[in-house]
């Protein structure tokens, strides 16, 4: 039997948000809030899942002040107009993990973002020599800057 060193995740979330702020952190902040997971702590992952990890639509409850796995990216400007893109994806691999890939960048749409994540992980699942299996899980979100805006892409880990 193979254990991780912290334990093997079952249930995840994988989603993308943009928000408004006064300054860049409070627009990260507003896009931790808008998913529902504002008063945990994340810890920041890299890019393999579990083959068996399931995608669940809806965040449950965590416990406030938690150090909550995750796998993100964000972008922030304050320059009014610009616009501003996050996506991440997950792909199964055959006989082996669920591959994770993230982009975020200013003055592209989600769609740009897009390509982009689905670009890396396929050069991904190539450098393993694993065939990516079944259909590939992306979200993405844009936003116009309207004073301070964020656009985050995010797996968390919740159970």
């Amino acid at each position: 039997m193979k254990i991780g060193m912290l334990g093997k995740p079952k249930k995840a979330i994988i989603d993308a948000v943009s928000s408004e702020g006064e300054t860049p952190l409070n627009a990260f902040d507003n896009c931790l809030l808008k998913l529902g997971i504002g008063d945990v702590s994340l810890v920041k992952l890299t890019s393999i899942l579990p083959e068996d990890i399931e995608f669940i639509d809806k965040t449950p409850q965590l416990c406030p002040g938690s150090n909550v796995p995750a796998i993100y990216t964000y972008i922030t400007s304050a320059k009014t107009g610009q616009k501003i893109a996050a996506a991440i994806v997950a792909a199964k691999t055959k006989n082996g993990p669920v591959l994770v890939a993230e982009y975020s960048n200013t003055d592209i749409s989600a769609n740009e973002a897009e390509k982009e994540a689905i670009k890396r992980v396929v050069e991904m699942a190539k450098n393993r020599k694993r065939e990516i299996e079944g259909e590939i899980i992306v979200k993405s979100t844009e936003h116009i800057v309207k004073k301070c805006g964020c656009a985050l892409a995010i797996i968390v880990e919740v159970e």
